[in-house]
C-alpha cells in the first residue's frame, strides 16, 4: 500500500526547495518568504503525520465527538486497524470528515519518539520545529511585513533544518516493518529524473545575508548589465513592476519570467543597488533618466 499522504506531502517539499533556492538566489520578496514559509510547515506536518501513518501509530488521528452508532463503529474499526494506510484509503470523503489529526504542536512535542533511531539520543529539534510553526502562525493570522517576517537568522536555521530533515527522510523507516514501501522519502538511494526536485543535500550555513545573496544572484548580475549600459528611459517612473516591464520586453537576453525579474528588480532597489541619474538634453530641453546597478 502506497503511503497515503505522500503526493501532497512531497509537493509541498518540492515547493519548500524551490522557494529556499529562489531566496537563496536574492528573490527574497515578501511573496516568496511567505511561500517558503508555508509550503515548509505543510510539507514538514505531512510528512510527520506519514510517519505516524506508518508505524500504524493512531495518535495520528481522531473523532473527537462521535455523536451516534455509525461514528463509534468507525471509531472502532480504526483502533483496530492494522495498516492505517490502508484503513484511511478506504474510507469515503463522508467517513474522512469525521476525523482530526494530530496537531502540529503535538508532533513538536512527539517529534524525537516520530523520527526515532534517524535523531541522534540527545539531538533535538524543538527549536527549529517551534520556529516554524511561530512563522506559520504569524504570517496565517496577524500582520506581517517585509523588513520583520523572515529574519536572516531565521531563515539561517530553517534552511539548516532542511539539510537535517531530509537527512532523516533518508534513514527513516518504520518501527518493527522492514517493508520498504512504507519509507518516507519516494525512491530508494540517490534521486534519478524526476525525483531528483526532492533532494536537498546543501552545505549548512554558518551566516546569511539577503543583500549578499542578491550582489552574488546571476539574475542581478545580469539586469546589472543592462543597466549600466546607454538604455536611456523617458518616463519618471522607476517602480519595480515598470523597470521589470521594460527589461522583460526590450531584452531578449533575459530567460526569467517576469515575476523573477519584478522580485530581483525590488531586491536591487531595497538595498540601494540601482540608482536614477537624470540627464539634461541641452538641445531639447528634456530631462531623460539612466538607471544604473552598482554592484
Amino acid at each position: 500500500m502506497k503511503p497515503i499522504l505522500m503526493d501532497n506531502a512531497f509537493e509541498a517539499w518540492a515547493v519548500a526547495i524551490r522557494y529556499c533556492n529562489d531566496i537563496k538566489d536574492g528573490k527574497a520578496t515578501l511573496q516568496y518568504q511567505k511561500n517558503f514559509v508555508s509550503s515548509l510547515h505543510n510539507a514538514v506536518e505531512l510528512i510527520m503525520k506519514q510517519m505516524l501513518l506508518n508505524n500504524n501509530d493512531h495518535k495520528v488521528a481522531e473523532i473527537r465527538k462521535p455523536s451516534n452508532e455509525v461514528d463509534a463503529k468507525l471509531l472502532l474499526d480504526y483502533f483496530q486497524a492494522t495498516d492505517l494506510n490502508c484503513f484511511f484509503d478506504s474510507l469515503s470523503d463522508d467517513e474522512l470528515s469525521k476525523f482530526h489529526t494530530i496537531q502540529f504542536s503535538d508532533l513538536i512535542s512527539q517529534h524525537k519518539k516520530i523520527f526515532g533511531s534517524s535523531l541522534q539520543s540527545k539531538e533535538t529539534l524543538k527549536t527549529e520545529l517551534e520556529l516554524l510553526q511561530q512563522l506559520r502562525n504569524n504570517e496565517t493570522h496577524f500582520m506581517i511585513s517585509q523588513d520583520s517576517f523572515l529574519s536572516e537568522e531565521n531563515f539561517r536555521v530553517l534552511h539548516n533544518f532542511m539539510i537535517r530533515f531530509y537527512k532523516i527522510m533518508k534513514d527513516w523507516c518504520p518501527v518493527n516493518s522492514d517493508d520498504i514501501e512504507l519509507y518516507i522519502l519516494p525512491y530508494w538511494g540517490d534521486p534519478a529524473g524526476a525525483d531528483s526536485v526532492y533532494e536537498f543535500n546543501c552545505n549548512t550555513m554558518q551566516s546569511f545575508s539577503y543583500e549578499s545573496a542578491v550582489r552574488n544572484s546571476k539574475l542581478a548580475k545580469a539586469i546589472a548589465e543592462i543597466l549600466n549600459g546607454d538604455y536611456q528611459y523617458g518616463a519618471p517612473n522607476f517602480s519595480p513592476y515598470t523597470i521589470a516591464k521594460e527589461l522583460t520586453e526590450g531584452f531578449n537576453g533575459l530567460s526569467a519570467q517576469f515575476d523573477e525579474i519584478w522580485a530581483m528588480v525590488y531586491m536591487m532597489q531595497a538595498f540601494d543597488i540601482i540608482v536614477v541619474n537624470d540627464i539634461l538634453d541641452d538641445e531639447q530641453g528634456r530631462v531623460y533618466h539612466t538607471i544604473t546597478a552598482q554592484l
